[in-house]
């Protein structure tokens, strides 16, 4: 009776066992999935103070007169304290112009992290110049 020459079984021909552990990731795996993680939450957390931030600025350079202006000032201190734990309209700027307030437009201009709220990148980016205009003038004028 011919036989035909056996081959080894692969070890996808194999039934997975149960008792066969599974590889775990190395510390420094493990570290770098911590770190992009972290790295995730603090793009998402710059993003959206930096989105609030500009709903902020537009609603500033709005008001038409000193009383408006009041009053936008009075419901940003409001939302800022209850979202972010206190601000106000010059802080606001402050952030938005600084390099904090920078690295995140810039890392919502690359890609890294995506808007969440109602404004465009094109609206995000004219409030931030709106600030640094507002910033240069209370400068040359402080």
């Amino acid at each position: 009776m011919p036989t035909e020459p056996r081959t080894p079984p692969s070890p996808t021909d194999q039934p997975a066992d149960a008792s066969t552990p599974t590889p775990t990731p190395t510390p420094t795996a493990q570290a770098r999935a911590t770190q992009s993680a972290g790295k995730a939450r603090r793009l998402r957390t710059e993003a959206d103070k930096l989105e609030a931030f500009c709903v902020v600025v537009r609603a500033a350079s709005s008001a038409a007169d000193h009383a408006a202006f009041a009053e936008v000032s009075r419901a940003a201190s409001k939302a800022l304290q209850a979202k972010f734990g206190g601000g106000t309209i010059t802080s606001v700027f402050a952030w938005l112009t600084s390099s904090a307030g920078k690295d995140a437009l810039d890392s919502v201009l690359a890609g890294e992290v995506e808007l969440s709220g109602s404004l465009s990148v094109e609206q995000i980016v004219e409030a931030v110049a709106l600030a640094q205009k507002a910033e240069l003038l209370r400068a040359t004028q402080g």
